[in-house]
């Protein structure tokens, strides 16, 4: 349950060997090869060396491939993933047959050919779509499209707002000249459609006594035959396009049993994708490459034993004080879950850092479990959450999810059974309503009673254990203080920065205790005394000291902020109450049940994400700010990293 000590590696090794040693580092999964910036920089190494070339364009070709076929699957061929993928075991061997890899792609190629296919059909039909749309209105008349015009006559087809008054346009139209007529020939809810019939000597003035109605003609180009024909062949060319993208989604429908080759396949591009990136990284002549990064020092000998095998020079090296090393975490198993919330906020630095797993694990378990508190909500939380996580195995945020959500759900279970939630007060309003007068067994009353406390009948006490917790959490956190300080050869800086604060807490029981006030005092000198100590001069120290009693406004407010335990805790059990009262009124047992289902349900769902977010303010905020370094850097080595399989590793 630490930091886990890096080692600084360098290695020189034939060009030649570069993708086999990928391939190893890749499955040993322990090395992290870093940006050579430095080197990149410096024109002594730039004569010598340039950054390595890969395949990295041509995999991230072949993983956009895979992905957009495992799309069309899903959009053409209903092949659903659902909410958690289940993974399978798959051989090394059988995980990089280049001929599964190439028989994948060129079922991704088959694929997007028939996608692109489905795509232009689409778009011929909107086109097509668009044209018949344009010619429903006139599908009344009897004239070619191709002929607008006679030896002596010319007509238009336009259209005007539907509000517009053919009465009125008919009179301009007449006072304008006698040698024209308007034929209304459709309508709709936007425009008018009209015919509009002139002697070629008097279009122009016909056109323009029509202009201030906002008369608008229409042109249809290449067109011949009457709107009627047009129309029938428009609508049977759309059939066509229909009937072809069908069979185009058939063809990507037939491939449905080749998903899971696809899903493979990508899994396997993009572990090249992780190795031509860290390809990219190594520096070459040509003949020679070179390349740095860390490794865990407890792997060092995994790697030398790996380095045997190779043409190669390597050195590790203890990290110096001004580098920074990446940031690993080691904990145990059952512990990992944790992680999800220490990452979320930042990872220990690697100088001067302590892993603060294992000091959050119980009160973050604890907080959520006290402020959640119910019986049947944990027992859900911890079902589901032991399911998923035996059933799909899922890793890394979400895999650290549900292996926490446990631990959450037995706390939430524990906290439930003590103070009597069992989905509220769900049992107490069942017995009363439903039971005709039954009596509640005396067990079931006392657990409903609160075994322990009732926290809707006992609020204050429920605040003061609040209280009292936060107190022990913001000393705890000053405990890790004052052992960094040992640690780091600060021992009695760490103490003198957190001792007179005890003293002064000690004088205020004291005082609330018997009134004496003797102790605060000496607290308060203690701290004047000694909380300026780093400044320059007797005055700014002074100055100093009696500043910081100002911080004890700071404290009062962090264990205040405690407080928000007893809140969560009633308002998760004054919800549940509401919504199965709500339920009961009726006094109609169906009704009942689904609204506490459904209550009961949105309580549980608003209450994960509530509690998940001031357990983790009250260790963000009230408990690392007493000790935590944050601003460690992720250690990213080259690894295994799938999506779809678990890769069985074979001895070599």
């Amino acid at each position: 349950m630490s930091i886990v000590k890096m080692k600084r590696l360098q290695v020189i090794g034939l060009a030649e060997e570069r993708e086999t040693l990928l391939d190893q580092l890749l499955r040993l999964g322990c090395v992290e090869i870093s940006e050579p910036e430095e080197k990149l920089t410096d024109p002594k190494w730039m004569s010598l060396v340039k950054r390595d070339t890969s395949t990295l364009s041509t995999a991230k070709g072949e993983a956009s491939s895979l992905i957009a076929a495992l799309a069309s699957l899903k959009k053409y061929a209903s092949a659903k993933d659902g909410l958690f993928i289940k993974r399978s075991g798959i051989s090394e061997k059988a995980f990089w047959d280049p001929d599964k890899k190439s028989s994948a792609l060129e079922c991704a190629a088959e694929i997007q050919a028939c996608t692109r296919e489905i795509e232009q059909i689409y778009a011929s039909v909107n086109k097509l779509n668009a044209d018949l749309i344009g010619l429903q209105p006139w599908a009344s008349l009897d004239i070619p499209m191709d002929t607008w015009e006679s030896e002596h006559v010319q007509w238009y087809l336009g259209d005007c707002p539907a509000g517009t008054e053919l009465s009125a346009m008919q009179a301009d139209l007449a006072q304008a000249t006698d040698l024209a007529q308007l034929t209304q020939v459709s309508a709709d809810k936007d425009l008018q459609y009209y015919l509009l019939v002139a002697h070629k000597s008097a279009s122009s003035q016909a056109l323009e006594a029509l202009r201030p109605h906002s008369f608008h003609v229409d042109r249809f180009k290449d067109l011949s035959g009457t709107p009627k024909e047009n129309i029938n062949r428009l609508q049977a060319e759309i059939a066509q396009l229909e009937a072809a993208r069908k069979e185009q989604e058939s063809l990507i429908a037939a491939q449905l049993d080749r998903k899971v080759d696809l899903q493979v396949c990508l899994d396997r591009v993009e572990q090249e994708i992780s190795k031509q990136t860290v390809a990219e990284r190594f520096l070459t002549n040509g003949k020679i490459f070179f390349a740095e990064g860390w490794l865990p020092a407890d792997k060092l000998p995994e790697l030398q034993n790996l380095l045997k095998g190779f043409t190669c020079a390597y050195q590790t090296a203890d990290p110096e004080r001004e580098e920074t090393p990446p940031t690993q975490l080691k904990n145990p198993k059952w512990m990992r879950g944790i992680n999800m919330v220490t990452e979320m906020y930042s990872l220990p630095a690697y100088h001067g850092g302590i892993d603060p797993n294992p000091l959050i694990f119980f009160w973050y378990v604890l907080f959520y479990g006290f402020m959640f508190g119910d019986l049947g909500y944990g027992l859900i939380i911890w079902i589901v959450a032991a399911v998923i996580s035996h059933v799909f195995k899922p890793k890394g945020t979400i895999g650290y999810m549900f292996s926490l959500g446990q631990w959450l759900g037995a706390s939430i279970s524990f906290f439930g059974f003590i103070t009597g939630g069992f989905f509220g007060n769900l049992l107490v309003v069942f017995f009363d309503n439903f039971t005709g007068g039954a009596a509640m067994p005396h067990w079931l009353e006392a657990f409903c009673n609160g075994l322990v406390i009732n926290p809707v009948q006992d609020p204050m006490t429920i605040l003061i254990v609040s209280l009292a917790l936060g107190a022990v959490h913001l000393v705890m956190g000053q405990c890790i203080h004052i052992y960094m300080g040992f640690r780091d050869g600060s021992g009695v800086d760490a103490l003198l920065d957190v001792v007179p604060w005890w003293i002064v807490f000690g004088g205020i029981a004291l005082i609330v205790l018997n009134g004496n006030p003797y102790l605060l005092i000496a607290g308060a000198v203690a701290l004047i005394l000694t909380q300026g100590r780093k400044k320059d001069g007797i005055v700014k120290k002074l100055f100093g000291g009696v500043a910081s009693l100002y911080d004890i406004t700071s404290w009062l407010s962090d264990v205040l902020s405690y407080s928000r335990l007893m809140a969560l805790m009633l308002a998760t059990t004054v919800v549940a109450q509401v919504f199965n009262t709500l339920g009961a009124l009726p006094h109609k047992l169906v009704l009942f049940i689904i609204v506490a289902i459904l209550g009961n349900g949105f309580n549980i769902a608003i209450n994960l994400i509530g509690t998940y977010v001031h357990a983790a303010r009250l260790q963000y905020i009230e408990y690392f700010n007493k000790f935590y370094v944050e601003g460690g850097i992720p250690f990213r080595p080259l690894k295994y990293d799938t999506k779809y399989v678990d890769i069985k590793e074979e001895e070599s």
